[in-house]
C-alpha cells in the first residue's frame, strides 16, 4: 500500500524502552515519519525510537499524555501535514491496523477516527470492559452521537479539527476533551474495528482510580452544562462553538475548574431531575429543548434514569471491589452496567 505524505504517526512515550523501537519499526511500515513526544522519560525512551527510525521530541519533564499530544499535533502542523495517527508506545495498538484507518479516512477526511475494541469483549478484562461501557455512555451522550470505544487511544485525527477545538485538559482527560468538543461542535467521530493486545506483565501509566476520577468528573460537568444550555436555546444540539464556549465558560483558572467540577458533580442528581422535569414541561408546551436527548433512539426518562443510577453503580462496583479482596467475586458489576449502561443507540 503506497504510504500518504501528508499523514504522520505520533506517539506519546514516557518509560516505554522495552516497546517503543517495535512499534516505530512497524509503524514506518505505513507511514513514512513517526514523531515520538518523549515525555520526560529517565530510561532511554528515546534513544531507543530514533534507533528505530523515529523523529523525537524531547520534554524536560513529565507532564502527562495531553501535554505530550498538544506537543505533537503542533509539530505535525508546523510540518505543512493535515493528519495524525495517534497510538500508543506501550504495544497494544497493533500498526497493522494503520491501513484500514487510511481507507476510511480517504473516504471520510473531515472525521475523527478512532479504534473500536468492544466488539471482542472476551479479549479484555471484565472490569476494563465494564469503565468501557460506561465511560461511552456519557461520552457519547455528550458528543451528540455513538462512540463505540471512547477510551482508545488508537486514533486518526485531521488537523485542521484539532486546530478548530480549544484542548485545556490535562493527562489522558485530553482524549476525552477532544471527543466531546468535536461531536458537541457537528463534528463526525467514526470507529472501526481493531485488535484488543493487552501483553502479559506490560505496565501502564494509566492510574485507574486518579485518571478514571478526572475523566468523569469533566464528562459529568460538560453534561451538566450542555444539557442547561440546551434547557435554555430551544433547537440547539450543538452548544461547542469554539473556545469560550460550552463547558469552556467555567475555565477560569485550574483552581475554580476543580471547584466548579466538585459542584457540579454534587449538584449533577438534583439538574438531571430539573432537567428531566424541564424537558416533559417544555415538550408539552411545544417547545423542543434538550435536543441532543431527543434525537436519541432510546426514551430520554430511560437515559436519564441511567445517569440517576450512578451512585447505585458505585455501590454496586465498592461491594465487588470488597468482595475481590475477599476472593469471593460476586460480580454485581457486570450485570448492572449491561441493563443500565450497554445502550447501543444511534442517532437520527
Amino acid at each position: 500500500m503506497t504510504r500518504s505524505r501528508s499523514v504522520v504517526a505520533v506517539i506519546a512515550a514516557y518509560n516505554a524502552r522495552e516497546t517503543i523501537a517495535a512499534v516505530v519499526t512497524r509503524v514506518l511500515h505505513h507511514v513514512p515519519t513517526v514523531l515520538v513526544a518523549d515525555d520526560g522519560s529517565t530510561d532511554g525512551t528515546a534513544r531507543f525510537a530514533r534507533a528505530a527510525g523515529a523523529e523525537v521530541i524531547g520534554l524536560p519533564q513529565n507532564r502527562g499524555k495531553g501535554n505530550a499530544l498538544r506537543v505533537l499535533f503542533a509539530e505535525a502542523r508546523r510540518r505543512g501535514l493535515s493528519t495524525v495517527i495517534a497510538l500508543d508506545a506501550d504495544g497494544q495498538h497493533d500498526p497493522d491496523d494503520i491501513p484500514a484507518f487510511l481507507t476510511v479516512h480517504r473516504d471520510h477526511p473531515d472525521a475523527i477516527l478512532t479504534g473500536s475494541r468492544m466488539r471482542v469483549p472476551g479479549h479484555i478484562p471484565r472490569h476494563r470492559h465494564n469503565s468501557m461501557a460506561v465511560a461511552r455512555f456519557f461520552i457519547s451522550l455528550a458528543a451528540n452521537q455513538f462512540i463505540e470505544d471512547t477510551q482508545c487511544g488508537f486514533r486518526l485525527y485531521p488537523l485542521a479539527m484539532i486546530e478548530s477545538l480549544s484542548l485545556r485538559r490535562e493527562r489522558y482527560v485530553t482524549e476525552t476533551e477532544i471527543l466531546l468538543k468535536a461531536g458537541d461542535s457537528g463534528r463526525a467521530i467514526r470507529s472501526l474495528p481493531i485488535k484488543a493486545l493487552y501483553p502479559p506483565g506490560q505496565p501502564t501509566h494509566f492510574r485507574s482510580v486518579p485518571d478514571v476520577a478526572a475523566i468523569s468528573v469533566y464528562v459529568i460537568s460538560y453534561l451538566m452544562v450542555k444539557w442547561g444550555i440546551e434547557g435554555l436555546r430551544p433547537g440547539v444540539v450543538n452548544t461547542y462553538r469554539g473556545p469560550g464556549t460550552a463547558r469552556d465558560r467555567f475555565s477560569f483558572s485550574p483552581g475554580w475548574d476543580r471547584a466548579f467540577e466538585v459542584l457540579t458533580l454534587c449538584a449533577c442528581l438534583p439538574l438531571t431531575m430539573a432537567y428531566g422535569a424541564w424537558y416533559y414541561l417544555a415538550r408539552w408546551c411545544g417547545v423542543r429543548v434538550l435536543q441532543s436527548l431527543a434525537r436519541s433512539e432510546i426514551p430520554v426518562g430511560r437515559l436519564l434514569f441511567s445517569v440517576l443510577l450512578l451512585p447505585a453503580l458505585l455501590a454496586v462496583s465498592i461491594v465487588d471491589l470488597v468482595g475481590n479482596r475477599l476472593r469471593i467475586h460476586p460480580d454485581l458489576t457486570t450485570g448492572f452496567v449491561r441493563r443500565y449502561y450497554l445502550n447501543p443507540w444511534t442517532w437520527r
